[in-house]
C-alpha cells in the first residue's frame, strides 16, 4: 500500500485527491478484493488556507502534538525554511474527520461553525427522537440552491440530514470573534462543540 505521511496541498496532487475522496486510508487486496482501512500518522499542509492538520492514529498520545506542529511541517516536507507563520493548528483521532475537515478546508468552511452545527442539529434531532445517541454527522456537501449545508447521519438511523440554510452563516457571525480568541487550541471536535454550546 502507498502511504502519505506528509500530504502539502501544491505539490501532492493525487495523495490530495484521494483525501478528499475520502479513500487516502483505503486498501484494496488484489488477489481476494476486500477493502480494508489501513490508518497511519498524517499531516496535510493546505497551503492556501494556511493549516496543518494533523491525524494521529489510535494509541497515540495527544500531549504536545499541538506545540510541535510546525517543526513536523518542516522536517516532513524535508524544507527548514516553510513559512508557517499565521498557521492554524488541526489534530484529530479519526480517518474520516481527518478527510471531512480537509475538505472543509478545501470549500472554505471554519470545521469549527460546522462541528458547531453538527451538534445544535444533533441535539434538537435527539430530543425529537429522530436519530439514536450514538448517530454522528458527517459534512456531505454545499446546497448551491440556497447556501444550506448537509449532513449524513452515520450509525443507528442512517439518512440525510439538511442543515438550516442560514445555519453557518448566522453562526458564524454570533461565534467568529470569541472563536478567534482560542489560537492556542487545535482540536476541534463534537466533544469541544458540545461543552463550548450552552
Amino acid at each position: 500500500m502507498e502511504s502519505w505521511p506528509y500530504i502539502q496541498s501544491d505539490q501532492d496532487a493525487q495523495a490530495r485527491q484521494l483525501l478528499l475522496q475520502g479513500k487516502l486510508f483505503k486498501y484494496t487486496c488484489p488477489v481476494c478484493g476486500k477493502t480494508s482501512t489501513m490508518s497511519y500518522n498524517c499531516l496535510y499542509n493546505n497551503i492556501e488556507r494556511r493549516m496543518l492538520l494533523l491525524y494521529i492514529a489510535r494509541g497515540e498520545h495527544l500531549d504536545n502534538w499541538c506545540e510541535t506542529l510546525d517543526n513536523l511541517a518542516r522536517k516532513e516536507s524535508g524544507q527548514d525554511s516553510l513559512d508557517l507563520l499565521d498557521y492554524q493548528h488541526r489534530v484529530v483521532r479519526t480517518t474520516f474527520e481527518f478527510c471531512e475537515k480537509a475538505r472543509l478546508l478545501e470549500e472554505g468552511y471554519d470545521d469549527r461553525i460546522i462541528e458547531l452545527m453538527k451538534v445544535a442539529i444533533k441535539r434538537g434531532m435527539l430530543e425529537e427522537g429522530i436519530i439514536g445517541a450514538r448517530d454522528i454527522l458527517i459534512y456531505e456537501r454545499t446546497i448551491e440552491e440556497n447556501g444550506g449545508v448537509s449532513f449524513i447521519v452515520t450509525g443507528e438511523i442512517p439518512g440525510d440530514v439538511v442543515g438550516v440554510p442560514q445555519g453557518y452563516t448566522y453562526l458564524k457571525e454570533q461565534w467568529e470573534d470569541t472563536l478567534n480568541e482560542l489560537a492556542g487550541q487545535c482540536v476541534f471536535d463534537a466533544a469541544w462543540a458540545n461543552s463550548f454550546l450552552p
